[in-house]
């Protein structure tokens, strides 16, 4: 009797933590957003470019985010963006969404006036 219901809490424990994987929504500007909102610096070495998203038509990044690793981990900053691009991803074969393909231009980053600034490539 002690060990069925010690595997019946067990089992319960284990599969709590599985419930959210399966619902998929698009996020307004997800926990990514969020997370790179301190875009605070000291020199240009601190400030980061990544490419977030999936577009339908071409592959590539829908978008280019500056962030600041001053007061963040970089390795989250990946984490989060990887899981937004995987969304937008499905969201896209799902939806058949459209898209022009029109070019999203990569940007650079630099610290100015002690915050994070982004800059287009090559104009």
């Amino acid at each position: 009797m002690k060990t069925t219901f010690a595997l019946a809490v067990l089992s319960c424990i284990a599969l709590s933590g599985c419930q959210s994987s399966t619902t998929i929504s698009s996020p307004p500007e997800s926990s990514l957003q969020s997370y790179i909102s301190d875009l605070s610096c000291d020199a240009s070495y601190q400030c980061k470019v990544i490419g977030v998203g999936e577009r339908a038509a071409c592959g590539g990044p829908s978008k280019y985010l500056v962030f600041s690793t001053k007061s963040l981990d970089e390795e989250t900053v990946e984490r989060l963006a990887a899981e937004e691009t995987a969304k937008e991803k499905i969201l896209n074969e799902r939806n058949e969404i459209q898209d022009s393909c029109k070019q999203v231009l990569p940007i650079q980053s630099l610290c100015v006036k002690s915050a994070c600034q982004s800059f287009p490539i090559g104009n």
